[in-house]
């Protein structure tokens, strides 16, 4: 059997395990809490017989667990694949040590698959073993069935009734066009790539009999296909069947709550298949998963995947472009430390001028608060005074009297008239002792004497008249002294807020003071870790010129790097060419995939609208065994074991050896 075939039949079963995926694990994209996802890899005789179980286990979001995770298994010789995580066990209980990483782990184990595959060969209408087979010619059967070892009793119908878990299995094997030829199937389809005849088929164990259904329409159902052909010289390669008990899942039967949901939920079923047969198209997505044995590839993958070469290589690229950017950044960190060191200086040149002058301050203020006491002494003693003055009694009394003088200017004015009428009265005496001979001195004297008189008669009369001085400055007197005593009064009635203001001021300037003196403290301080300051700038400007120096050998280191990685670039080159061969022999099974719909679209209008039609009759108990069907495959969640609470999803991968000479 050449290489070639091996490989393809290979990517039959990487097929079927990505439209699982697609089909069965949506719930799990979404999930936030710890779930287990579970790969059951088993190696079996070429009759189906299990030689081998090999279990992986994958505690997604484990790594956004801090402490102990909690987890259950019954496997054996239990390996860490990936991460360094430790783990103590108890029985079947385990406590996973966390480092931040999800936990990838395989096992071993002896216990009963929940689903068993057999395949029967039979020459020319009589059965024989595969060795038997090997080298004859003539006209082969291979008869492929599933039984179904898991069940659960549910009630139904108000009886007890056995439900299988509802495993859809999928068998993939291919056939040499040089050794088969007329190569035909039963349940299923056969796709001819010129090559080679490729075979994929299917069944659902234990489905029909969890349906109850009538003999005409359980045969719909299949737990078996077989396989005819003519054969020369008859060997043949591994087959490799799928299982899982998730398929199923997607369609959400248990919601269902009348007989047209039911129809419209196997409806969805045939919707199904139709993506089994539209998602060949992404076989090549996973061609790598099946290059070699299944446990052999694992344990492969995971190591080149431990080994880390993808965020190796990557990382030196990014690094290496990012390398100028690097030693650019440096030399302005450096420039900048410089820059900072400068600064450093000048700070506290301006933290010493800083602290001089709140010294400074605090002299010109400290003697404020008894210079304030002072003057609010002095202003009660002056508010008092003009409070005493601005009495409404002494205004009236100061108004009143300024009135007066003006009003006896006016008198004295009107009385002046009088007075002068009374010369006329003397220059007739003067005359009359001039007459009489009277003394010459003493006429002279009462002359001079009388116009004197005289002048200050007419003197004060102009002075009092109306337009004299005296009697104006007497009438701006009483004006002024109204305008006065007026101001007086709101003086006064201003003076309580000007003495409460200077109280304010009194209370609130020893306040400040005491402020300014905590300023000038503080300024003290700034002051006091000069020395530690330029010291640290004088450090930093030295470890500049020291990182300058690192740098140059980076760059040197770096080159070499980048020969590393250049080597490894290319042998990850080889090894992408290589995926990429495998990816060229899975776009031969797009065709055939789109085959694989049309007997799955014929199934479902064959075999589910009949299923759909029969069950007219009853209704309530179809609805209630679909239900119980789908709880089924939703409570089998692992196989060996899996923690309370977690969610779980496992599939059965199986690969039975090779039908060859010892020679080929």
């Amino acid at each position: 059997m050449n290489k070639n075939v091996k490989i393809m039949g290979k990517t039959v079963l990487s097929g079927v395990l990505v439209l699982s995926l697609i089909l069965g694990s949506g719930s799990f994209a979404a999930a936030k809490k710890i779930s287990k996802q579970e790969s059951v890899y088993v190696n079996a005789g070429a009759d189906g017989q299990v030689t081998e179980i090999t279990v992986a286990d994958w505690l997604k979001n484990s790594g956004l667990v801090s402490g102990t995770v909690k987890d259950s298994s019954d496997l054996t010789d239990i390996i860490n694949v990936k991460g360094e995580e430790t783990y103590s066990q108890s029985g079947k209980s385990m406590d996973w040590s966390m480092a931040g990483e999800d936990i990838y782990y395989q096992g071993k184990t002896t216990k009963e698959l929940p689903v068993e595959l057999k395949l029967t060969y039979f020459l020319d209408g009589q059965e024989m073993t595969p060795q038997e087979m090997l080298g004859k010619s003539g006209t082969v059967k291979i008869k492929v069935s599933y039984e179904n070892h898991s069940s659960k009793t549910k009630e139904i119908g108000g009886r007890k009734t056995t439900i299988y878990t509802p495993f859809v299995m999928v068998t993939g094997m291919i056939l040499s066009s040089d050794n088969f030829t007329h190569v035909e199937i039963d349940n299923g389809r056969v796709i001819n790539d010129g090559s080679n005849q490729i075979v994929v088929g299917m069944g659902i164990p234990g489905l029909a009999e969890s349906l109850n259904l009538e003999e005409e329409y359980e045969d719909k159902i299949h737990s078996e296909f077989t396989v005819t052909a003519e054969v020369t010289d008859f060997s043949m390669g591994n087959t490799f069947t799928y299982a899982s008990a998730g398929l199923l899942d997607e369609l959400n039967l248990d919601g269902t709550d009348s007989f047209d949901e039911v129809e419209e939920k196997l409806s969805d079923l045939t919707d199904a298949v139709t993506q089994l047969a539209d998602g060949s198209k992404t076989l090549s997505e996973s061609m790598s998963l099946f290059s070699e044995k299944m446990g052999a590839l694992k344990t492969t993958v995971k190591k080149y995947e431990k080994d880390g070469v993808k965020k190796v290589t990557s990382g030196i690229n990014t690094f290496a472009k990012g390398n100028g950017t690097f030693t650019k950044g440096v030399k302005e960190y450096v420039n900048g430390a410089d820059s900072l060191a400068g600064g450093t200086t000048t700070y506290v040149d301006g933290a010493s001028q800083i602290a001089s002058g709140c010294a400074s301050l605090y002299e010109a203020v400290k003697d404020l608060p008894s210079q304030i006491k002072t003057f609010d002494q002095g202003l009660k003693t002056y508010t008092g005074g003009v409070d005493e003055l601005g009495k409404k009694e002494n205004v009236k009394a100061l108004k009143d009297g300024a009135k007066a003088v003006s009003s006896g200017i006016t008198e004295i004015h009107s009385n002046l008239a009088q007075l002068k009428a009374s010369f006329a009265n003397n220059e007739a005496l003067i005359g009359a002792l001039e007459a009489s001979g009277a003394d010459a001195a003493l006429i002279a004297q009462l002359k001079e004497v009388t116009k004197t008189q005289k002048a200050a008669i007419e003197a004060l009369e102009g002075a009092t008249s109306a337009d004299g001085t005296l009697k104006k400055g007497a009438e701006q007197l009483s004006s002024g002294v109204n305008t006065v005593m007026d101001s007086l009064s709101k003086l006064s009635g201003n003076s309580s807020s000007l003495t409460s203001a200077s109280q304010t001021l009194n209370t609130q300037l020893p306040v400040l003071v005491e402020n300014i003196q905590k300023l000038k403290e503080g300024g003290k301080k700034l002051t006091d870790n000069e020395k530690k300051l330029l010291s640290g700038a004088k450090a930093l400007i030295k470890a500049g010129k020291t990182m300058k120096k690192s740098v140059k050998k980076v760059n040197k280191g770096m080159k070499t790097l980048q020969k590393g990685g250049k080597a490894l670039n290319q042998a990850t080159g080889q090894l992408v060419s290589g995926i990429g061969k495998l990816s060229s022999a899975s776009e031969k099974l797009d065709n055939g995939a789109e085959e694989l719909k049309k007997g799955m679209a014929k199934l479902n209008e064959q075999g589910v609208k009949k299923i759909n039609r029969a069950y007219e009759k009853d209704i309530k108990t179809l609805l209630e065994r679909i239900r119980a069907i789908s709880d089924a495959g939703k409570e089998y969640k692992s196989f060996s074991g899996i923690g309370k609470g977690m969610d779980g999803e496992v599939k059965f991968i199986i690969e039975t050896e090779e039908v060859k000479k010892d020679d080929e």
